[in-house]
């Protein structure tokens, strides 16, 4: 009997440890683990602090093709359980103001500079309850004027879509930080945008989470147990949507007139007007390369292929097929009966052209 009530206690001590050892948070022990701040029990602040947050763009201006770069003003609010600071039960004043924990990425090597102004912060109480949601204590907004990166996704040039992306990077680890995209104030935009480049439309705003492990910053979790610092990106992204119909025709309208007159060569009669055959031909080839040079100063240092390159490719390679079509059908050999035929070069020129057109701009 006595053995069996040792062995109970023995088992009773043993879960009891394994329980304290898993109870154990490092990082709430103060140095020399991170974040190096003591919390006791008793203490109500708790890691991680929420961050919730939520923009308000109000002009978006500079979107150029040519640069990697705009300009945009907007209205930030993020949302806090805790207020501006927290004094621990053994007296230390821990700063919980917004700006200690998180920033937006804003371009600094600009010529305008960045304008950040002021924070204004607000507690909760009677008077600003409507300003709150949930259990949050502490909200704080800041009008935010500055370039910020942009890189272009032309790949479906004229009918792209662009994502403006406001970027909140994490100061500290995100053991001790969490932001997320506000669920009670939605991020918005205005509209109409005063400055933003006709042609754009501001279709939605959708979000995106990145991490980011530094090697070379480690800290401390536990005894014997080190790693790199890991910071956390809220991306609130702005979709826009071109209204790419117009610019299409601007672009376009010449190179597929130029295809058009290439395809007249086959309404003239087959042994004679050759000269004239010629004369239209080498005026479509002329204006084809010269639609193509147009796109082209539209999309200066592009690097990829883009849906544009594709249809003014498929123009320039119509025309040098009708040409050819042309040249065979003056010959007295015959090398491909179907379209050596007056009617089904014409047929087919124009069948192949538009199907094919269709396929670049679907896909």
């Amino acid at each position: 009997m006595n053995k069996l009530v040792l062995l109970l206690l023995l088992f009773s001590f043993t879960i009891n440890a394994q329980k304290g050892i898993r109870k154990i948070d490092y990082k709430y022990l103060g140095l020399p683990y991170y974040p190096e701040q003591y919390l006791s029990e008793s203490d109500s602040l708790k890691w991680p602090i929420e961050f919730d947050i939520s923009i308000d763009v109000k002009d978006v201006k500079g979107l150029e093709i040519a640069k990697d770069e705009f300009i945009a003003q907007l209205l930030i609010s993020s949302f806090s359980n805790y207020g501006k600071s927290y004094i621990t039960k053994a007296r230390d004043t821990i700063s919980l103001l917004h700006d200690e924990f998180f920033e937006i990425y804003i371009k600094e090597n600009n010529l305008r500079g960045k304008q950040l102004l002021n924070s204004n912060y607000y507690l909760k109480s009677d008077d600003y309850d409507y300003l709150f949601y949930d259990n949050f204590k502490s909200k704080r907004l800041k009008l935010v004027e500055g370039p910020f990166d942009h890189n272009w996704d032309l790949i479906n040039f004229p009918f792209d879509k662009q994502q403006l992306k406001f970027k909140f990077v994490t100061k500290v680890d995100t053991s001790i930080i969490k932001l997320r995209p506000s669920k009670e104030f939605k991020s918005t935009f205005k509209k109409p945008m005063e400055n933003l480049k006709e042609g754009f439309n501001v279709e939605s705003i959708t979000y995106n989470y990145k991490y980011n492990n530094d090697e070379s910053d480690l800290i401390l979790i536990s005894p014997g147990n080190t790693r790199g610092i890991v910071t956390e990106t809220l991306e609130i992204i702005l979709n826009l949507d071109r209204q790419g119909s117009w610019l299409f025709l601007k672009l376009f309208m010449g190179g597929i007139l130029s295809f058009l007159i290439s395809c007249l060569v086959f309404l003239l009669p087959e042994k004679r007007e050759f000269e004239s055959k010629v004369t239209l031909s080498v005026g479509a080839i002329f204006g084809a390369i010269g639609n193509r040079y147009f796109v082209d100063s539209v999309l200066p240092g592009v690097q990829i292929f883009t849906k544009a390159d594709a249809i003014s490719n498929l123009i320039i390679f119509m025309i040098v097929f009708n040409i050819l079509i042309m040249i065979l059908q003056r010959s007295k050999k015959t090398f491909f009966n179907y379209f050596q035929s007056t009617k089904n070069s014409l047929y087919y020129s124009i069948y192949a052209f538009t199907v094919i057109f269709i396929t670049i701009l679907i896909l």
